[in-house]
Formats: structure tokens, C-alpha cells, sequence
């Protein structure tokens, strides 16, 4: 392509073709994110046909809110529609204000009441804004160097996994970890040693985790991992199993490779309790201090 100035001066234009994260594709990736409610601003990708919104865990979009039923509303993908429908909810679902009554046409924008405290908003993306929308939410819960949770989705979650637990009758667990002398490592072998080795620990602890676990970075050194299911003993087996992988880790420095430990507290709240997530975290905390206290390198347990 030529183009000509006001002098009469021609020049001519390379025109490359549009770079693939540029071409805008068609709005067809749907996503949900918390307006309202619990955990406000996480972020639901809608993927095959259907997804079933509602507080129960086996759903696809599970919302810790007591106002919502176990499957409270379904979304149904049609070519590149979407759909809405209520599945008799208590509390009703909502879509701008209006309550659905009968399957409901989605638009690009709308806002999706469901109870009376959470609200979504629904939008349409292309293929290149759904993965910007994905990485923009991971730099809002993921700590950047671990890839763990960060600490404020970690008090979210664990506030919503007691809040489970109290009203299903189900074991909780919060196992907190600390890197022993951790800033030995720093101080002797330099904080990339020390970067290493927390991502190191991050991804042994990460292999040993379920799917519905939640693992975080909630310190310097520290790592939480809150365990939904599992009685007092199997708690205990968990934390000595990720003591156990800590101490086989090892970090390459310029003296050799160096090894660490750490101390681990456990805090279970027995099901049927009346589970509070400050009082497992502040439990959780007693144990960490005093599995130090004996000697580092151990499990310490504390009752809730």
C-alpha cells in the first residue's frame, strides 16, 4: 500500500497481517464473576453445554452461600448462546432485576441474582480476552513466586470451607507449615536459594493435595493447606507425609545442594462441630509455635 503527503512525496506501507492476539474472534467464551457474595471478584469459566450454579460441591459453579439450594440455577450453551434457567430454587433467581421463571436468553453484560446475596456478572469473550480475564484473575488469588494461593483467598476459602463444614456435618482440617531457619538459607546461600526453595516446597506440597484442597503462601516462609474430609487421624498422617517431602527436597547452590525442613501445625475441627475458621487458624497457629518449641522438623497437633 502507497501513501502520499501533501507534497506529492509517496511512500510506500507494509501492511502485515493481524497478529493472532490481535484478530478479534467470536464472543462465544462465557464467564461469571462474583459482583456479590462470597469471594467477590473470582472468576467461573462456563465450559461445555452446561453448568450448574448452586452451594453444593458437586456442581460446576459452586457459591458458598447459604441462601442458594444445593442446584440452584443451570446455563445452557446453545451454538454460541446462553441460556439461563431457575431449577425451583428457594430463594429464586434473578437476571437484571427479573425474576426467571422459564429459560432465559443471556446478553453480554447482564447481572445474575441468585438468593439474596450473591451476585454474578455474565460476559461474552473471544478466545484471546478469555485468557487475559484468566490471567488477570490469577494475579488476584496466586502468589506470583509460588504459584500457591495468596493469603487473602486462603482467609476467603477457609471462611467458606467452615461454613461447610458447619452446615454438613464435615470434617475440617488446617495444617500450617514454616520453613525451619529459613533465614539461615537467605543469609548464607543468597535469596535465590531461598526463592527455590519455596517454590521447591510449593510443588512438593501441591503433588500431595487433592483437587478441593487449598494450598496458600500466608507468610514469608509459611504455607497453609486447608483439607476438607478427613478425621483427626487422617490430618495427622497428611502433615507428617509433607513433613517427610519437605526434608527430600533439594536446592542447587554454587556450595552444593543444600536441604531443609519444617515444622507443621494441625488443627481439626471433629464433624458435627460448630467449626469456626479464626478459632482452626489461631489453633492451627498454637501447634506450628509449638512443634518449633520441641525442636523443629516435627507435627505439632492443637484442639479446637
Amino acid at each position: 500500500m502507497s501513501l502520499t503527503n501533501k507534497d506529492g512525496d509517496t511512500a510506500r506501507v507494509e501492511v502485515d497481517e493481524p497478529h493472532d492476539s490481535v484478530a478479534r474472534g467470536p464472543k462465544s467464551e462465557a464467564v461469571l464473576t462474583v459482583l456479590r457474595g462470597q469471594n467477590p471478584g473470582v472468576l467461573y469459566t462456563l465450559e461445555g453445554s452446561g453448568a450448574v450454579i448452586g452451594r453444593s460441591p458437586d456442581v460446576a459453579v459452586t457459591i458458598p452461600d447459604d441462601t442458594l439450594s444445593r442446584q440452584h440455577a443451570r446455563i445452557q450453551r446453545l451454538g454460541n448462546a446462553y441460556a439461563i434457567e431457575d431449577l425451583d430454587s428457594t430463594n429464586g433467581t434473578f437476571v437484571d432485576g427479573e425474576r426467571v421463571r422459564s429459560a432465559r436468553a443471556l446478553e453480554d453484560g447482564c447481572r445474575i441474582s441468585l438468593g439474596s446475596r450473591t451476585v454474578l456478572h455474565f460476559r461474552l469473550h473471544d478466545a484471546v480476552e478469555l485468557e487475559a480475564a484468566r490471567q488477570t484473575q490469577a494475579l488476584t488469588v496466586r502468589d506470583p513466586l509460588t504459584g500457591a494461593f495468596n493469603r487473602r483467598h486462603l482467609q476467603e476459602r477457609l471462611a467458606s470451607e467452615a461454613a461447610f463444614a458447619r452446615r454438613h456435618g464435615a470434617h475440617l482440617s488446617l495444617l500450617l507449615l514454616d520453613i525451619d531457619h529459613f533465614k539461615q538459607i537467605n543469609d548464607v546461600h543468597g535469596h535465590t536459594a531461598g526463592d527455590t526453595a519455596l517454590r521447591a516446597l510449593s510443588q512438593a506440597l501441591a503433588a500431595l493435595a487433592r483437587a478441593e484442597d487449598v494450598l496458600a503462601r500466608y507468610g514469608g516462609e509459611e504455607f497453609a493447606l486447608v483439607v476438607r474430609g478427613i478425621d483427626h487421624s487422617g490430618s495427622l498422617m497428611l502433615a507428617e507425609r509433607m513433613r517427610k517431602i519437605a526434608a527430600e527436597q533439594r536446592v542447587k547452590t554454587d556450595a552444593g545442594a543444600i536441604a531443609f525442613t519444617v515444622s507443621v501445625g494441625v488443627a481439626h475441627c471433629a464433624a458435627g462441630k460448630n467449626c469456626d475458621a479464626q478459632r482452626l487458624f489461631e489453633a492451627a497457629d498454637r501447634a506450628l509455635y509449638a512443634a518449633k518449641d520441641a525442636g523443629r522438623n516435627c507435627v505439632g497437633v492443637e484442639a479446637t
